[in-house]
C-alpha cells in the first residue's frame, strides 16, 4: 500500500499551495482550473487548454490558472479521449472549472465542470499550482 501511495504522490501537483484568486487586469478575465485530490485516477495527468492556448498540465490535488480576454472558451483536455466544457468569459470576472477523472478504457478521461465562484473557494483551498 506504501509503494501505491508514494508513486501517486509523484504524480500530484507540486507547486505553491493556492491562497487567494488574482484579480484579472482591467479588461481581461481569469480562468481557474482545478481538479481535487483523488485517489481513483490520481496518476493520470494532462494538459488542459482554452481553445487554443495551453493553460498548464493538470495533476492530482492542483490546480491552473490562465489571464484571457473575454469571449467563449471550449476548455479542453485529451487522454483516450477528448472532454470539454463551454465557458463565457466576461470582463474583470473570474471563472473556474472543476476537473476530475472518468475511468476509460486504458487511462482515465478528463471530465469537466463548470462551477460557482463559491464552490470553487471551498473546493480549490489547500490545492498547488500545477506545471
Amino acid at each position: 500500500m506504501s509503494l501505491a501511495a508514494l508513486m501517486l504522490s509523484a504524480c500530484a501537483a507540486t507547486g505553491t499551495q493556492f491562497d487567494s484568486f488574482k484579480q484579472p487586469s482591467e479588461g481581461q478575465a481569469m480562468l481557474y482550473v482545478y481538479r481535487p485530490k483523488a485517489f481513483v485516477g490520481g496518476g493520470t495527468h494532462f494538459k488542459v487548454a482554452a481553445n487554443d492556448t495551453i493553460i498548464g498540465r493538470l495533476r492530482n490535488g492542483g490546480y491552473v490558472e490562465k489571464e484571457l480576454p473575454p469571449g467563449e472558451y471550449d476548455v479542453w483536455a485529451q487522454t483516450e479521449a477528448k472532454r470539454s466544457t463551454l465557458v463565457e468569459l466576461k470582463p474583470n470576472e473570474t471563472r473556474c472549472v472543476r476537473a476530475s477523472i472518468d475511468m476509460g478504457v486504458w487511462v482515465g478521461r478528463p471530465h469537466f465542470e463548470t462551477v460557482s465562484l463559491n464552490e470553487c473557494k471551498k473546493g480549490i483551498q489547500g490545492l498547488k499550482q500545477s506545471f
